[in-house]
């Protein structure tokens, strides 16, 4: 009968050592609000836009660019990890950057995700 005892407190404990809290953890693709870069360009050399955005509170960090691209376009989203349950409410601008480097002369489309739609830059590399 102990030994059940034990078994079930032990059990019970266990259960409750293992619990974790719940994290609040979510990344989120944010709007691109404002980008400028170079219009044209050297090929093989960097094209440096700088992007601005918004952090939605105080738990955001920026956590990278994410890119898709094809033959002459980009598509460019920033992403910001939130990590924490009770955040302050403000809204931090702020600015990172993107670098492209065509290896071939012609024109390329960078297409930003903005809030309605895509903020698009045209860079023609000569």
């Amino acid at each position: 009968m102990n030994i059940l005892l034990f078994a079930a407190f032990a059990l019970g404990l266990t259960s409750c050592l293992s619990t974790s809290p719940d994290t609040c953890q979510s990344t989120a693709l944010t709007p691109v609000l404002s980008a400028t870069g170079p219009k044209t360009i050297a090929v093989n050399q960097p094209a440096t836009f700088t992007l601005s955005y918004e952090i939605q509170n105080g738990c955001g960090t920026f956590a990278g660019l994410q890119e898709q691209a094809n033959t002459d376009t980009r598509l460019v989203g920033v992403n910001i990890k939130y990590d924490g349950c009770n955040c302050p409410q403000t809204v931090t601008p702020a600015q990172t950057t993107y670098t492209f480097q065509p290896t071939t002369a012609g024109t390329y489309y960078v297409r930003f995700v903005g809030s309605t739609g895509y903020l698009i830059d045209t860079l023609v590399a000569k």
